[in-house]
């Protein structure tokens, strides 16, 4: 709030009619003008502690917004910059799926030739990963698809770097392929399926091909 000066000028005027001087009266020593000398100089007191409280006030309010909007921006900043590095792809499918759905253990008994009948959908929905586990009645065989849709270009990369020179470069097949003791690894765009514990991988790239239009 900002004070007028009109009131200002009105106990000056008085202050030199009074002529008070470091705190002390040189007028006549009347009790009258005691009492008005200390009266002017209890008002000066009084306006002065106002006025800075005013002043401190006005700008607190003016310097308010300008402060919250500095640390809204900040905190915008922080957020864009936590959101993923270079390369990052949240999610390449943007929904999730069910891998045992989409591709049922009869299917890929059928292709791969093993005696499977057990479906487990083992999803991990923070990563944006949906994996389905098929085993035999007895547990003997086995084997996993997953369907990898958070950052699977550098989860691909990442498997590529962990199987060394055993990876084997496929063509023709997604946008990069290969075949490795990991399991057949494919790159679909920002999606990326895995088949693990299946040695042939001729079988391995039919379930890929029957589940990737599904996805």
């Amino acid at each position: 709030m900002i004070r007028s000066h009109a009131g200002t000028r009105n106990i000056a005027a008085l202050l030199l009619k009074t002529r008070v001087n470091r705190g002390r009266c040189t007028t006549l020593p009347t009790r009258s003008s005691l009492v008005v000398c200390c009266g002017a100089t209890l008002l000066l007191v009084m306006f002065a502690a106002a006025w800075s409280s005013g002043a401190a006030t006005s700008l607190a309010g003016a310097q308010g917004p300008t402060l919250a909007a500095g640390i809204t921006a900040a905190r915008a900043g922080q957020g864009q910059g936590q959101q993923g590095g270079a390369g990052s792809v949240d999610d390449g499918l943007g929904h999730p799926v069910n891998v045992c759905a989409l591709l049922p253990v009869a299917t890929v008994a059928s292709v791969t030739g093993e005696p499977l009948s057990v479906a487990k959908e083992t999803d991990t929905l923070s990563y944006k990963q949906y994996s389905c586990d098929y085993t035999s009645a007895d547990g003997t065989s086995e084997l996993g698809v997953m369907v990898e849709a958070m950052d699977a270009a550098i989860g691909y990369d990442a498997g590529v770097q962990a199987a060394g020179t055993g990876a084997k470069q496929i063509s023709g097949l997604g946008d990069k392929a290969n075949s490795s003791i990991l399991g057949l690894d494919v790159l679909f765009g920002d999606v990326r399926i895995t088949v693990t514990n299946l040695q042939a991988d001729a079988a391995a790239e039919a379930l890929i091909r029957t589940l990737q239009p599904k996805l």
